[in-house]
């Protein structure tokens, strides 16, 4: 073999051996940006479930109240709850109730409440937030 065909076999090979390298560190490059940007969305999911708890933690508790002439008991834990409306002559009903802190709204039943917090009194309007639907629950 002549010293000009093993001076390009050489450079040859030197080329796809950098080639290869290459290739080696962009799949590694690839690998770590992925497994970066898989923790990124777990703190980020963490983080915003956190957060939703942290909205709705001041509302759990047991509020009680009227409503004309029928007594309430509104119990919350988390996103969760019972409405519980006792009528003058003695009938109970109870109601599912689900917390949305993202825009203060309660659904009770079917129905869809907007809530404010402040202390340990709680005030529920409908959601035409007439001033004469609004009921005013304590803690």
């Amino acid at each position: 073999m002549t010293l000009s065909k093993k001076l390009t076999l050489s450079l040859t090979s030197m080329a796809v051996l950098g080639l290869l390298v290459a290739c080696s560190n962009q799949k590694t490059q690839t690998s770590n940006s992925s497994a970066s940007t898989q923790q990124s969305s777990s703190v980020s999911s963490s983080s915003q479930s956190s957060e939703a708890s942290k909205q709705t933690e001041g509302l759990d508790g047991t509020y009680k109240g009227t409503d004309e002439d029928n007594s309430i008991t509104l119990t919350i834990s988390g996103n969760t709850g019972t409405w519980e409306e006792g009528e003058a002559d003695g009938e109970k009903e109870s109601k599912s109730v689900t917390v949305n802190p993202d825009n203060q709204s309660l659904t009770i039943g079917d129905d869809l409440k907007y809530y404010k917090l402040d202390g340990n009194k709680l005030t529920i309007e409908d959601d035409d937030r007439d001033p004469n639907d609004t009921i005013v629950l304590t803690k």
